[in-house]
């Protein structure tokens, strides 16, 4: 039976959220949700890697057998097959698996969209069209991923009309790698869950800081969703440019006004011990 859904929410928050995998999202208020998500993927994919060696060495040994002459070696090699060779336990793992991830995804975006302290009415996420980011590689993980991808969209979209959240997509392009503060960005700006900007020094965890560049393109005409990363590292190059002649600027403002402090005519107190300076000497005499 369907369910119902909320009407659409006149007050609230507008919050920022880039998903990815070692995290299942971060928020621009700096949280990072579902932190579990990665640890499971991670033992997920060393599981499945132990697996795929041990059923390698099986059907090395399976195949060596079916070689070799005799009954005995025929009967190991059956055995093998049906044992050890199998699709089922494969699959029994891998629903397994999928279940505790939509476990973790549903949580988590319940938690966050019915939350009574600072209600969201509005979400910015990245183009859920594009690539998302993947973290963890070869045939299992791009299988998963895949997965993945879809299922946190086809989430994200279904839990927001329930509650009544407006979602409102922008183009992620170069997010992970620009500088909330300067727009500069360089590759060495980000290093795994690490960011510093090698220009002006800003720096924190990598996807706390993407989402804030996420929730900035919110009503961006220049980094609209459908132009590509290329004029989009254009626009932030420039950005960049604008930034540094503004800081400039200000700095020489700043060393000018410091200067004429120093050239200008004595303060008052000055000239108070300065006059106390010369009774003393009179004084003296």
């Amino acid at each position: 039976m369907p369910q119902e859904c909320e009407a659409q929410r006149k007050t609230g928050t507008v919050i920022g959220i880039d998903l990815g995998y070692t995290e299942m999202m971060a928020t621009s208020e700096q949280e990072l949700l579902g932190t579990d998500l990665g640890q499971y993927f991670s033992a997920i994919s060393d599981k499945r890697r132990k697996n795929s060696e041990g059923r390698n060495r099986m059907y090395s040994l399976f195949r060596n057998l079916l070689k070799k002459p005799g009954k005995d070696n025929l009967a190991k090699a059956e055995r093998i097959r049906k044992h050890n060779l199998g699709r089922k336990k494969q699959r029994a793992r891998y629903i397994r698996d999928i279940g505790v991830i939509k476990t973790i995804v549903n949580r988590e975006l319940n938690l966050l969209f019915t939350r009574k302290k600072n209600p969201i009415k509005e979400i910015v996420v990245e183009d859920l069209s594009a690539r998302m980011k993947v973290h963890f590689g070869k045939k299992w993980n791009r299988r998963l991923s895949g997965w993945m991808r879809g299922y946190l969209q086809e989430r994200i979209r279904y839990k927001a009309k329930k509650f009544g959240i407006e979602v409102s997509e922008v183009n992620p392009a170069h997010s992970s790698r620009e500088c909330p503060r300067c727009h500069y960005t360089g590759k060495k700006n980000r290093l795994g869950d690490s960011f510093k900007c090698s220009q002006c020094g800003y720096h924190g965890h990598a996807d706390l800081v993407a989402v804030l560049n996420i929730l900035g393109r919110l009503g961006d005409k220049e980094v609209r969703i459908g132009i590509p990363p290329s004029r989009v590292k254009a626009v932030l190059d420039g950005r960049y440019v604008g930034w540094k002649s503004l800081n400039h600027t200000v700095s020489d403002k700043t060393l000018d006004a410091a200067r004429v402090v120093d050239e200008s005519p004595r303060s008052a107190s000055s000239k108070s011990e300065l006059r106390s300076n010369v009774q003393v000497c009179i004084a003296s005499r």
